[in-house]
């Protein structure tokens, strides 16, 4: 007696096609990153207008929080507002940069006040030297799952002009820079920590000083003493 063949339920047969299919593709994707990641990283060009937040750690323990951070890299144009303690006192600066004209504004806007004075300041991009060498590529927090870790490489190479060597974290995705340390001769280690980055200028007017810098209330200076442009943020 022959017995009946029972053929699978065709929902059966599509779910099993289905999960198939699944697998193939996640194992193409995970091939995919796992080629990307192996490759080795190239040197990447990083956005010429940034803002932000920035954290400073000079020697000697100073420590500067800028809670407004606004970059131009095509002008050479620096702004921080930054407030920090400098021998258990509270300090509050809001400092214009602008490297080509060689002059910097301390703004005090309670009395609509200006300090105005030269500095001899190279500016310093935040990019990626040329000439600098790969260390490392590594993931900031975890892989377990998706949104909670980040990219990251990591550079070294010295300055000339500077006197320094560096190492540099920059994002693979972006080029947007994460912790950046220098280290000058005769001077100590610079320890800058990005965040709250965003790509761009939402007021690029940050740049130009306020009408009343250019009153009687501004006072001009010329010690000139910044000599980087770690010395001209501090």
């Amino acid at each position: 007696m022959l017995e009946c063949l029972e053929w699978p339920n065709h929902k059966q047969m599509f779910a099993r096609i289905g999960t198939m299919q699944a697998a193939l593709v996640l194992t193409i994707i995970l091939s995919a990153l796992l080629s990307a990641l192996a490759q080795k990283p190239h040197h990447c060009k990083s956005p010429p207008y940034l803002q932000g937040k920035l954290a400073v750690n000079f020697p000697e323990g100073k420590t500067m929080v800028y809670e407004q951070f606004y970059y131009d890299a095509v002008e050479e144009r620096i702004r921080v507002v930054a407030t920090g303690k400098e021998g258990g006192h509270d300090v509050f600066v809001d400092r214009l940069l602008l490297f080509r004209e060689k002059v910097y504004f301390d703004i005090i806007y309670h009395n609509k006040s200006c300090i105005k004075n030269s500095f001899e300041a190279a500016f310093v991009p935040i990019a990626i030297p040329l000439d600098a060498q790969h260390m490392a590529q590594v993931v900031l927090g975890s892989l377990s799952a998706p949104a909670q870790g980040l990219l990251v490489n990591s550079w070294v190479g010295s300055d000339a002009e500077l006197k320094a060597n560096y190492s540099l974290t920059f994002t693979e995705f972006g080029c947007i820079p994460v912790v950046t340390i220098y280290h000058i001769d005769g001077l100590g280690h610079f320890l800058s920590s990005f965040f709250d980055m965003v790509v761009g200028l939402e007021d690029p007017t940050v740049f130009i000083p306020p009408p009343f810098c250019s009153s009687e209330n501004l006072v001009e200076r010329k010690d000139g003493k910044a000599t980087n442009l770690f010395t001209a943020l501090l």
